[in-house]
């Protein structure tokens, strides 16, 4: 299902501006639709200048990161 960005806006809206918006790929097709999105508060950001593929694990951390699944 196609989320919206109202959608995504509210349920973000109370987080700190700082908080890290990750992505992770669901499949390999570019321009589809955002399969969902979730707020991980458990994650471990990596070094900030990574460009690998994990920028963030998604747990053993203390960060609050929002992650977008297209």
């Amino acid at each position: 299902m196609a989320q919206t960005l109202r959608d995504f806006l509210k349920k973000v809206e109370k987080l700190p501006p700082d908080t890290l918006l990750c992505v992770a790929e669901v499949d390999e097709a570019f321009a589809t639709h955002v399969e969902e999105f979730e707020i991980v508060e458990n994650a471990k950001p990596q070094n900030k200048r990574s460009e690998g593929l994990e920028a963030v694990e998604l747990g053993n951390g203390s960060q609050t990161v929002v992650v977008i699944r297209w």
